[in-house]
């Protein structure tokens, strides 16, 4: 499972930033004196690391040492500080600049230029590092690492981010490899947040869906996707993707709506819906036919929670069919067809027409897309 906030700090400032609702509220910053007692002195004005292991604490580091914090308690346990290098054992780093859990038992800790991996459960340094950064996350150059990141953030999304003075790269979570487009300023895309960071962490995520539920959604649902790329050019991984986010991998599709496709009010009652939904929107004073609430974020634009129509289709082959038909014939998204045979570039144009209110859209549908991709 995602997590929905991640925690950035300057300072002895916290921003907590909401990843379901992208964006930073800076009314919910908060300081690390005033939020966790017990801290050694001089650390409530700045951390360099936190991580959460999963095992209901956060761990936290400054210099050469760490505290262990309760979240039940959000007081520093007895006993800490303790030196970093003589408790996590092997480790090859005296001071640390980032730490990311993996969601998979392990944890990578950051250095300057190098990383090591951690296996939580045998609490040991695996073999075989130190390694450079550069060499063990592919695409991520050693020019833009210099002498070493700000932070990284694993939100269980199938993406990680490394961050580094105002910009940051995303890497795929099972090939670790940057993607394409990257690296980008951390302002332009993480609305509220500007850099750089001092530590930067979330909650433990868990895995993101194995490649075996990929495949058991191509299964259900590709050769829909096969007939509408036949019938209109839409490359069946994009179809694919985009249903499997915008329906939970098939869990949330009311009326057999895959694709999150908007009905009229006056399109007959048989054939459209009224479901709840969120849209982040330029003006506050956008008309739906239920209105749930209207709050502005920090980049200026406008999150809507309303109830609007959507479409009802009788079976899922006819939504895969509607959602062909719906990017061929609309001019809107005719760029995209100049791609038909780059499915990630013909995502990046459908996003970019605006498919999707969400200023992360692409970035998710490209998880989802490299999700059924990896699947056998």
């Amino acid at each position: 499972m995602s997590v929905d906030k991640a925690y950035f700090t300057v300072g002895a400032t916290v921003s907590t930033y909401d990843i379901d609702a992208d964006a930073a509220d800076p009314a919910q910053d908060w300081q690390l004196g005033a939020a966790w007692a017990g801290l050694p002195p001089g650390w409530e004005e700045g951390i360099d690391a936190a991580v959460d292991l999963g095992q209901a604490h956060l761990y936290v580091f400054r210099g050469t040492e760490y505290v262990r914090i309760p979240f039940a308690t959000q007081t520093v346990d007895d006993g800490y500080p303790l030196t970093i290098r003589d408790n996590w054992t092997g480790l090859s780093f005296d001071t640390v600049d980032a730490v990311m859990n993996w969601s998979d038992g392990k944890l990578y800790f950051f250095s300057g230029p190098q990383y090591v991996r951690y296996d939580i459960t045998a609490d040991r340094q695996d073999p075989g590092y130190p390694k450079l950064i550069a060499d063990g996350w592919t695409g991520v150059t050693a020019d833009w690492i210099g002498d070493g990141i700000d932070g990284a953030l694993n939100p269980g999304n199938g993406r990680a981010y490394f961050f580094k003075g105002t910009e940051y790269v995303a890497v795929d979570w099972r090939t670790k490899k940057q993607e394409d487009g990257y690296p980008l300023t951390i302002a332009d895309q993480w609305p509220g947040l500007t850099g750089p960071y001092d530590a930067i962490w979330s909650n433990a995520a868990t895995a993101p869906p194995s490649s075996s539920k990929g495949s058991q959604f191509r299964q259900f649902y590709g050769e829909f996707a096969t007939a509408s790329e036949t019938a209109t050019g839409v490359p069946a991984l994009v179809t694919l993707g985009q249903a499997a986010l915008e329906s939970g991998w098939g869990t949330a599709a009311p009326g057999n709506n895959f694709f999150g496709i908007k009905a009229k009010a006056t399109d007959p009652p048989e054939s459209r819906q009224l479901l709840r939904t969120q849209e982040v929107l330029d003006r506050p004073d956008v008309q739906f036919p239920e209105v749930i609430s209207v709050t502005q974020r920090p980049d200026g634009k406008y999150l809507y929670v309303v109830r609007d129509w959507f479409r009802v289709y009788a079976t899922p082959e006819e939504s895969f069919t509607a959602h062909g038909n719906y990017l061929r014939n609309n001019s809107r998204y005719a760029s995209a067809f100049d791609h038909t045979d780059d499915p990630y570039a013909f995502a990046r144009a459908v996003a970019d027409a605006g498919y999707a209110t969400a200023t992360n859209y692409y970035d998710s549908l490209a998880s989802v897309m490299r999700n059924i991709e990896a699947a056998t």
